[in-house]
């Protein structure tokens, strides 16, 4: 479907960061939906993997809970390699955002899902993610839905309820586009 574009985008980011290790997205091409997910960890970067561990694990889970294959969907990084011992600066986020742009337009989503703050301030939308966690924002050719990095349920379980909630959403948003009729 989209390969060709795929192999276009990341052809331009081995050449804009080639001295770095890149983690590129994976996935269907087609997807109906993009998850884009914070910079990848080092785990990630060892297993070369957009999302692994138990984060993956959970992403799978709240997949299932939306109704989702997951061969059917495509997950990248806001930014696509990983910086030792601190957090991506504004500048380096920034840098990567063409790239994420155009892979986004390549797969054309009906909905693109963000895991994480950084991975929301990369997209465009520079607010708390707790203000809003769970909403729905046009993007033109996409709705986009911010929620938690799967990565935060170690750290507080509790927001496992609002994930699940989100990714119920999420279904219940795909659904409704499914649904909407086809303007001339």
């Amino acid at each position: 479907m989209n390969t060709d574009g795929l192999l276009q985008v990341n052809k331009a980011l081995k050449k804009k960061f080639s001295s770095k290790k890149l983690i590129f997205g994976r996935g269907f091409d087609g997807a109906k939906v993009v998850f884009v997910t914070d910079p990848p960890t080092n785990k990630e970067e060892a297993e070369n993997k957009p999302i692994s561990g138990h984060s993956e694990k959970l992403l799978n889970k709240l997949l299932k809970t939306a109704g989702l294959d997951k061969r059917r969907v495509y997950i990248t990084n806001v930014v696509k390699y990983t910086v030792p011992n601190r957090v991506h600066t504004q500048k380096e986020i920034k840098s990567s955002v063409p790239f994420l742009k155009e892979e986004i337009k390549t797969i054309q989503p009906q909905v693109v899902v963000t895991l994480g703050i950084t991975a929301l301030n990369g997209i465009g939308l520079r607010q708390p993610l707790g203000n809003v966690r769970g909403k729905t924002f046009n993007f033109g050719s996409y709705e986009l839905l911010p929620t938690y990095h799967p990565e935060n349920i170690l750290k507080n379980p509790s927001l496992e309820v609002e994930l699940a909630a989100d990714f119920l959403k999420l279904k219940t948003l795909l659904k409704n586009i499914k649904e909407r009729p086809i303007e001339s």
